[in-house]
């Protein structure tokens, strides 16, 4: 996870629910004094430099085939998702 610069957040659009995640996490992350650039954006947008991608369960087949070799976190529900917590936990466990 040392090497992970950028997490993306993607969604059909790119809007809604992926924002509220990317600012989800983002607060989380920085709670736990961890500094990375969590943003947020449609499917087809996820930059090729992302880390991580964080999407959907309907999306992440599509996130994985496009960027292979990017690890791809999916979540059911993007508010209140277990999975948050376990990406923090990743980042901060070395510390």
């Amino acid at each position: 996870m040392a090497t992970i610069k950028k997490i993306v957040f993607a969604c059909d659009a790119g809007m809604g629910s992926s924002a509220m995640g990317a600012s989800t996490l983002k607060k989380k992350l920085k709670n736990a004094g961890v500094d990375i650039a969590v943003t947020h954006t449609s499917i087809e947008d996820v930059p090729s430099d992302v880390g991580l991608i964080v999407t959907h369960d309907s999306l992440a087949a599509r996130a994985r085939k496009e960027h292979p070799g990017v690890e791809v976190v999916s979540i059911k529900n993007f508010v209140g998702a277990p999975e948050y917590d376990l990406i923090v936990k990743r980042f901060t466990e070395d510390k």
